[in-house]
């Protein structure tokens, strides 16, 4: 019995990193698949996050099942990569709610992770090994004496950790709360929370819950069994959730539905739009609809697609991109015919061969738009 448990928590523990890994080899590979800049940097973002994920759980991995010296060195780089995937996770949900707005992410988000990690590699250089042996045998239980002080700062990164995740998790939530508010201003959608949203949220609830369980909790329970079920499971649900909507770029947090519009022709005879473009909007639209695979898709298309009248969309892909509609549309296409020709079963294919499944009429329009 005892030792069918203890494979058990070795799975519970080295599951989550393999899984990890297996998203960021699969991460790696789209990113040939980039339809943008922006979207290559949303999938670096992803992958360094799950690689500190990578990086903590076999750090706890050691814990139960390595020596307690190897621990003792490992506990440094496990602190900071719990604390710099928390940033990270709050990063990534900033870009998808970030509405076509360029992204300023403050740097003193990782300064505080460094001091933290810093404070912790002067304790392991500095104090004797037998003494942070000695306190990660006692299983958080203070040792006393000489190094009371910092046996009491070495078992405090469970608490640290917690505490960045009740931070970080607010922080996020208010990002949704800020996003969903601004998103009701279009009058002529209809929306609705997108349900990997919620269950992410609620995972995020459960990895907070299992942070709880390991601190005030005894190692070696029946709850230390529970707390270790829990992460995985949060954990593992995030890391598939975030990667499969990355890579499928649904990166809409609210599923939208257009509703029945209503005609209104003004004095001049032209109907009036209601909607409104936004970056965010136009680029999810391409990458979900690929409107420019037609090769006869023109600006009057893009007007019923966003409900808004030529010279706003025409303005606001020239501000935006400064390039004129046809150049934008065409730049689709090209990197539209790069992944194509990126594909295994195309290596020995030709640009000649591929431009119309690209949505090129011709292939001196693929030529014009490339040179």
């Amino acid at each position: 019995m005892e030792n069918a448990i203890i494979i058990i928590n070795a799975l519970q523990l080295f599951a989550p990193a393999v899984l990890c890994a297996s998203c960021i080899l699969i991460l790696g590979f789209s990113r040939m698949d980039c339809l943008s800049k922006e979207e290559r940097k949303l999938k670096n973002i992803v992958i360094a996050y799950l690689l500190s994920n990578v990086i903590g759980w076999f750090a706890l991995f050691t814990y139960y099942f390595a020596k307690e010296e190897v621990f003792v060195i490992l506990s440094v780089p496990m602190i900071a990569s719990f604390l710099f995937s928390m940033v990270q996770l709050y990063r990534i949900i900033r870009l998808l709610t970030r509405l076509g707005q360029p992204e300023h992410f403050p740097k003193f988000h990782y300064v505080l992770i460094g001091v933290i990690t810093a404070l912790f590699l002067a304790g392991l250089l500095y104090f004797p090994m037998e003494v942070q042996v000695a306190i990660v045998k006692s299983r958080q239980t203070m040792i006393e004496g000489e190094y009371a002080a910092y046996s009491r700062f070495f078992t405090s990164k469970p608490l640290i950790r917690l505490v960045f995740q009740l931070i970080y998790s607010v922080v996020i939530f208010l990002l949704f709360r800020d996003y969903y508010r601004k998103i009701q201003k279009t009058d002529n959608q209809v929306r609705k929370p997108a349900h990997w949203v919620l269950f992410m949220a609620g995972l995020l609830l459960i990895t907070i819950f299992s942070s709880l369980v390991a601190l005030f909790v005894p190692r070696d329970t029946i709850f230390s069994n529970l707390w270790l079920l829990c992460t995985s499971f949060g954990s593992s649900g995030l890391y598939i959730l975030l990667t499969y909507h990355i890579i499928r770029r649904k990166y809409l947090l609210y599923v939208i539905y257009p509703v029945k519009r209503k005609i209104v022709i003004t004095e001049g005879g032209y109907r009036k739009r209601f909607g409104q473009i936004t970056r965010e909007r136009l680029e999810t639209y391409f990458q979900e609809k690929k409107p420019y695979l037609n090769p006869e898709y023109k600006i009057t298309d893009l007007m019923e697609d966003m409900d808004v009248n030529r010279n706003a969309a025409s303005a606001f892909i020239n501000k935006t991109y400064g390039v004129n509609f046809n150049r934008f549309l065409n730049q689709w296409r090209v990197d539209e015919l790069k992944r194509l020709l990126s594909l295994p079963g195309n290596e020995k294919k030709s640009a000649a061969s591929l431009y119309r499944q690209a949505g090129f009429s011709e292939l001196k329009q693929y030529y014009r738009v490339k040179n």
